[in-house]
């Protein structure tokens, strides 16, 4: 990366030190700034790794509860309710694999997103010089 360049000018008589030096550039370096030394009895907190969230083991409060569900500091996580009370389409929802482009019915919103991504998934695979395995792109229509 190039170093910044700054206008080399007078405070005087800007206009004609610019009509008779023209542009004048002077290469400058900016380095960072020096370390300030930490007062003693400091933690090195660069060592400290982050906390992550304690995994629940209790099968009693696994089977009642949505662990992990809570957001807030001093809540508890939320009780589960009987299946009933939940809509129909949670039950519903693909949990597995993403379906394949044969799958999915023609024409829906689903096949054109599915469509949508493999195209560009083949034209970043074309474009990094490999081969895409998916299924080569349909020919357009003109």
């Amino acid at each position: 990366m190039a170093a910044p360049m700054r206008f080399l000018t007078c405070r005087t008589c800007p206009q004609i030190c610019h009509r008779i030096l023209g542009s004048v550039h002077v290469q400058v370096a900016n380095y960072a700034k020096a370390k300030v030394p930490a007062f003693k009895g400091a933690k090195d907190l660069t060592n400290e790794k982050p906390k992550g969230p304690s995994v629940e083991t209790d099968a009693a409060v696994l089977t009642t509860h949505c662990c992990g569900a809570n957001i807030y500091k001093d809540g508890t996580d939320p009780l589960l309710q009987p299946d009933e009370e939940y809509p129909d389409w949670l039950w519903k929802l693909n949990l597995g694999p993403a379906k394949k482009l044969d799958e999915i019915e023609p024409g829906t919103r689903e096949y054109f997103k599915r469509l949508r991504k493999e195209n560009i998934w083949a034209e970043n695979a074309r474009r990094k010089g490999k081969k895409f395995s998916v299924q080569a792109p349909p020919a357009r229509k003109y």
